[in-house]
């Protein structure tokens, strides 16, 4: 079985700022054999781009941590110093068409210009014979070789993009990341890109690491889907079965957030917001949004209070929780319970058990109670441990306590 032409794992990539380290990718493997797609697939701030950035090393100045394997070609190319890494890798083994690149081209610099600085930087070739790979350049994108005279101002945003792609495969890349190539394109753009893709992909032998928030550009151009979710790779298998028989819960609703035209039913949102990845939360990260997490999925006290807060100050659901006077968290798995003054302490801890026990199914982080306990003026409640799911299957791989439950 030949080689992964890339294979990324354990990447991790923080990011030191004054509220704390930020874990943008925290532990992200996969693989990409020659002429296949992977689709990195999230919402906004979830990773996606941080994780491009840490394979091909363009690295901020606040970096903290840095570590992993990048194996391109079989060298670990993590182990090289950084000129052996721009001399082999970037742009010359790995490229990439950056976010917003419509926006990057210098509007002061012809458009040949600037396909051939690459060839001019990286192999110190004759400027008139680069001028001529980039004119050649241009035309494997579709574009005609009058363009390289033009300004950048001169061209429609999807010519300006079919330059950028121009760019990136001026020094004959194996690997391409292409980082929401489509964005602030119309439609018939978008279409007209992702077939261009399609075609370079097959003529010049390329592999692709796509980058979008996008399901359906996903499912037009992946081989694999990588579910990317608060810095971590949730699911990631073949595009086909993701889409069609998601594993993970949150991949799940992801896809059930988009609206169909022939469907009367409505998107299935995703309620409440991705954790804040200064602190990320123990366990599986999605739990707190999870339709059906439950004891293992990693529960910490001080968000079991903020659940419980929130019932209590909804017209819904306050008559439901027994009556409580304070909450604290003894620590990150233990919290303290000071009843309303009626009753014993061993009364209260009776109807907060059965509070738990008859409505773990509607509010689920009730199901991390592991025990409650009388102390002398309050109640003492145990969360069960908190542990972060692996990654669970072969090709086809999930982070999620349910398939080792035996789920699907």
């Amino acid at each position: 079985m030949p080689l992964p032409v890339l294979d990324v794992k354990n990447l991790v990539l923080w990011y030191r700022t004054r509220k704390g380290p930020v874990h943008a990718v925290d532990d992200i493997s996969f693989a990409l054999e020659a002429g296949q797609t992977i689709a990195l697939v999230g919402e906004s701030g979830s990773g996606k781009t941080s994780t491009a950035n840490s394979i091909l090393r363009l690295l901020p100045k606040n970096v903290l941590r840095y570590e992993g394997e990048v194996v391109f070609d079989g060298q670990d190319v993590m182990e090289f110093d950084n000129e052996e890494f721009r001399k082999v890798v970037r742009w010359r083994g790995i490229s990439m068409v950056f976010q917003g690149a419509m926006n990057a081209l210098n509007p002061t610099t012809r458009v040949g210009s600037q396909v051939a600085e690459p060839l001019i930087v990286h192999y110190d070739i004759d400027r008139r014979e680069a001028a001529d790979q980039a004119i050649e350049a241009l035309g494997k994108v579709g574009l005609s070789g009058d363009i390289a005279r033009r300004y950048p101002h001169e061209l429609s945003g999807g010519m300006k993009q079919r330059v950028v792609i121009a760019m990136s495969l001026i020094l004959k890349p194996k690997v391409v990341i292409l980082d929401e190539p489509t964005s602030a394109l119309d439609v018939m753009t978008q279409t007209n890109i992702i077939n261009l893709l399609k075609d370079l992909k097959n003529t010049e032998h390329l592999s692709y690491i796509f980058i979008t928030h996008d399901l359906g550009l996903a499912s037009e151009l992946a081989d694999l889907v990588g579910i990317v979710y608060a810095g971590q790779l949730v699911e990631v298998g073949p595009a086909e079965g993701v889409f069609v028989r998601p594993k993970h819960p949150y991949t799940g609703k992801l896809l059930a957030s988009v609206p169909r035209l022939r469907s009367e039913a409505a998107p299935d949102f995703i309620p409440g917001v991705p954790p804040d990845l200064t602190d990320p939360p123990p366990g599986c990260r999605f739990h707190l949004r999870c339709p059906v997490s439950f004891e293992k999925c990693g529960w910490s006290a001080p968000e079991f209070i903020e659940q419980v807060k929130l019932l209590q100050i909804s017209e819904e659901t306050k008559d439901k929780v027994p009556a409580i006077e304070a909450m604290k968290a003894k620590d990150t798995q233990t919290l303290l319970i000071k009843p309303v003054a009626n009753g014993t302490i061993a009364e209260f801890a009776q109807r907060l058990t059965s509070f738990i026990a008859q409505d773990q199914e509607t509010y689920r982080f009730l199901k991390s109670v592991e025990s409650v306990q009388s102390k002398a003026k309050v109640v003492e409640v145990k969360l069960h441990e908190a542990m972060p799911p692996p990654l669970i299957g072969a090709d086809w791989r999930a982070s999620c306590w349910l398939l080792e439950a035996g789920g699907s």
